[in-house]
C-alpha cells in the first residue's frame, strides 16, 4: 500500500511536494481504511484542480518513477525537469515513495539530474513507525569523480563478508548512469532466489506488480482479475448490468492469434509478441487484456507457448443480434475498464487512475467508487484518481482527508494539500465550497477583450 509519494524538480512541480495517504483527524467512513502498525492508511483519494494546475503531472511522476525503476531514464527524460528556472536542468529530480508490503514499511527513492539523463542516488529504508525510527538498507551515491558508493547493511541483509563484496562488485560494473542498483539486483536469479535478499524482490515487485496505473492512452493490462475464476466472471457480469447498459448476457469467444494483426494497432501486436517471447518456457500462464476502441481480448500462454485468444461477445435487452465490443459506446468501455479494477482477486495493489470520470455519468462515476470501497474490504487495495467531477466531492462518499487539491502557486509551479487542513463541519457541501473558491484550486479567467465594432 502507498503510504507517501514526493516528488521535486519535474515538469510542474519545482520545490518538494508530497502526497500522502495517511488518514488524518477525519473520524466518519472508518471502513475507508485499513490498519497496519497503529497506522491507518486511505483506500481511497480523489485529487481535484483546474486545468494544466498538476493534477495529471503528478500521476505523470509516480508513473515515471515506476518507469524508471523497472526499466531506465528514457530519452524523454532530458526535458522534464520543472523548466521554471534555468537551474532546475542542472539540479538532481527526486522521487520518493513510502509504502507498506507484507505489513512492514518501506521507504525507497532516486534522485536523478534528467538533462544528462543521470542517476545521482538511491536509498533503501526500512521504517518502524510504531518506534518513530528507520533503518537504512543500502545507499548508493555518485561521488564528485563520477564513481558510485554503495553502503549496505550487513547486518540486515545478513550478508557474509563475500556476498557484501558481491554487491559492490555489482554496484562498480552495472550500467550506472541511468539504470538502478535495484532493478539490477532484481534481474539475477543467484540474489533473488536467496532469502536474505528477499526484502529487495519484495520491494521490487511493489513495483513492477503492485502499482497499476490507467490513463486516458492506456491500451494493455495485466491478467490479474476476474477472469481467473468463473464465479468472479459471474461477479462482474452482475455489476455491468447494475449499470442500466443494457448488456444482459457476456460470453467468451475464442479466435485465431493471427487474426489480433488485423483487429489491433500494429505496435500493440508488436508489444503483445514481444511479451510472448519474454515469457516463453514459463510454467504458469500469463495472460494480457487490451481494451480499447478495437475490443476486449484476453492473450494467454502456457509453458510449451500454446497461445489461446478470447474475446466477449455481447447480448443486448431486446436485441436478438450480438455485440462486439468495438460497438458500446464510451461511457460503456470505461465501465468495464474500471469494473476490472473494481472486482477483481487481488488481495492488495495499488490503481492510480488519471481523469476517473472520463465518458461516465457521475453517477455512474459515484456507484463505482462505492463498489470499490465494498469490494476492497479487508484488503489491502488503494485507488487513487484525478477528476474535474464536483458533484462526488461530498462527506456522505469521501473523508476529508481523502479529498486533495492541486494549483500553481505564483511562480506556476505546482502545490498539493489536503482538504483535512480546512477542518471542515462534516454538514458542510463540499463541492459548493469548491466551487465558491473556498479552497482554491479552481481556473482563474482573464477577461477578453474585444476588437472595436465588436458589440
Amino acid at each position: 500500500m502507498l503510504v507517501r509519494f514526493s516528488v521535486e524538480n519535474f515538469m510542474s512541480y519545482d520545490k518538494k511536494q508530497t502526497f500522502s495517504m495517511i488518514a488524518g483527524r477525519t473520524r466518519n467512513h472508518p471502513e475507508h481504511l485499513y490498519s497496519v502498525e497503529n497506522v491507518e492508511l486511505l483506500k481511497v483519494s480523489a485529487i481535484y484542480g483546474a486545468n494544466a494546475s498538476g493534477k495529471s503531472k503528478l500521476v505523470e511522476a509516480m508513473r515515471f518513477a515506476c518507469h524508471v525503476i523497472n526499466n531506465e531514464i528514457p530519452v524523454s527524460a532530458s526535458n522534464q525537469f520543472c523548466k521554471l528556472t534555468a537551474e532546475n536542468k542542472h539540479k538532481p529530480s527526486t522521487f520518493d515513495f513510502e509504502f507498506c508490503v507484507n505489513e512492514m514499511f518501506y521507504a525507497y527513492g532516486f534522485s536523478a539530474i534528467l538533462s544528462q539523463r543521470t542517476v545521482v542516488a538511491e536509498w533503501l529504508y526500512r521504517l518502524y513507525p510504531d518506534k518513530d525510527k528507520q533503518e537504512c538498507i543500502f545507499e548508493r551515491v555518485k561521488d564528485k569523480s563520477g564513481s558510485y558508493s554503495l553502503s549496505l547493511n550487513k547486518l540486515y541483509l545478513n550478508l557474509s563478508d563475500e556476498e557484501a563484496n558481491s554487491l559492490q562488485v555489482i554496484n562498480d560494473f552495472l550500467d550506472k548512469d541511468r539504470v538502478l542498483f535495484l532493478k539490477t539486483i532484481n534481474e539475477s536469479k543467484k540474489y533473488t532466489e536467496k532469502k536474505n535478499y528477499r526484502c529487495l524482490v519484495v520491494v521490487y515487485n511493489f513495483f513492477s506488480e503492485d502499482i497499476e496505473f490507467i490513463m486516458p492512452d492506456s491500451t494493455i493490462k495485466s491478467l490479474k482479475c476476474y477472469e481467473e475464476s468463473d464465479s468472479s466472471f459471474q461477479l462482474f457480469l452482475k455489476a455491468v448490468n447494475s449499470f442500466d447498459t443494457g448488456i444482459v448476457n457476456i460470453r467468451e469467444e475464442n479466435i485465431e492469434f493471427e487474426e489480433l494483426k488485423e483487429r489491433v494497432p500494429e505496435h500493440i501486436y508488436n508489444k503483445i509478441c514481444n511479451s510472448l517471447e519474454e515469457h516463453q518456457g514459463e510454467s504458469s500462464c500469463y495472460g494480457l487484456i487490451l481494451s480499447g476502441p478495437t475490443g476486449w481480448y484476453r492473450i494467454e500462454w502456457d509453458k510449451e507457448s500454446k497461445v489461446t485468444v478470447t474475446t466477449i461477445i455481447l447480448n443486448h435487452k431486446n436485441s436478438v443480434f450480438d455485440f462486439t465490443f468495438s460497438e458500446e459506446s464510451d461511457g460503456t468501455k470505461r465501465i468495464f475498464e474500471l469494473l476490472r479494477i473494481v472486482i477483481q482477486n487481488k488481495e492488495g495493489g495499488v490503481y492510480i487512475v488519471d481523469e476517473l470520470e472520463r465518458s461516465l455519468h457521475p453517477k455512474v462515476s459515484e456507484r463505482l467508487i462505492q463498489l470499490f470501497i465494498k469490494h476492497a474490504k479487508g484488503k489491502r487495495t488503494q485507488l487513487i484518481f484525478t477528476t474535474h467531477e464536483t458533484s462526488i466531492m461530498s462527506q456522505n462518499i469521501f473523508r476529508r482527508d481523502e479529498i486533495w487539491f492541486v494549483e500553481k502557486n505564483e511562480h506556476n509551479a505546482s502545490n498539493i494539500y489536503s482538504l483535512d487542513k480546512f477542518s471542515e463541519r462534516y454538514d458542510r457541501k463540499l463541492d459548493k465550497a469548491y466551487l465558491e473558491g473556498r479552497y482554491g484550486a479552481l481556473p482563474i479567467f482573464a477577461e477578453i477583450e474585444q476588437e472595436r465594432g465588436e458589440e
